[in-house]
């Protein structure tokens, strides 16, 4: 994926205008979790997480909860709410789980292969 594409992709609104890095609290309001269910996911402390949630240290991780929600957000042609319902809803393709399960058990990787996958399908 170019970076020219990545960056018309990426949803502003999960980013701290100030800094401009990532934002768990943004990123939770927007996937509509709890801001600890975004600080286990990325293996970090609630408390932590909510005092400062834009951190450099937590950038890493959460940009790969960011690739999973622009990817979910894109497959639905922006529309955030139908994001929301198949984050929630079992899905066959993994294992009958839903997949803000992996997010709650900060288990990404099978989230991040199923998004490659259904990138690659669009896409051909």
């Amino acid at each position: 994926m170019s970076a020219a594409h990545t960056f018309l992709t990426t949803d502003p609104a999960l980013f701290n205008p100030e800094t401009g890095r990532l934002d768990a609290v943004r990123l939770a309001r927007e996937l509509n979790v709890p801001v600890g269910m975004i600080a286990g996911a990325i293996g970090r402390k609630a408390p932590g997480v909510r005092k400062h949630p834009d951190s450099s240290s937590l950038q890493c991780e959460l940009r790969r909860l960011c690739r999973i929600w622009v990817a979910l957000v894109g497959f639905y042609a922006g529309d955030k709410s139908n994001a929301r319902i198949f984050l929630n809803a079992p899905n066959r393709n993994l294992e009958s789980h839903a997949p803000i399960e992996f997010i709650e058990n900060g288990n990404l990787a099978p989230l991040e292969s199923f998004i490659d996958a259904m990138s690659a399908r669009q896409s051909a």
